[in-house]
């Protein structure tokens, strides 16, 4: 029998450091331009956190996220998703 390697291109979840696990918890979180804007998480890691908000900063821009019952958090916009 012949082996036969195949490349295949990593997944979404394959490249991340950390696996996400789905939460619901609330918080509010400020952009750059000294607004605040409530959030939910829906889901996060030791390195990266999902948000659902109304107001979506532009990659690239600082945040800080005040998440109930973790506190402060702070970081930059990767990326933004339709949902």
């Amino acid at each position: 029998m012949r082996s036969t390697a195949v490349d295949y291109a990593p997944s979404r979840a394959e490249r991340r450091n950390f696996q996400r696990v789905r939460v619901k918890i609330y918080g509010r979180f400020m952009l750059e331009d000294r607004t605040e804007h409530p959030c939910q998480v829906i889901d996060m890691s030791p390195g990266n956190v999902a948000l659902r908000t109304e107001r979506v900063g532009m990659p690239g821009e600082k945040v800080i996220a005040y998440i109930d019952h973790i506190g402060r958090v702070e970081g930059v916009v990767t990326r933004t998703s339709q949902d």
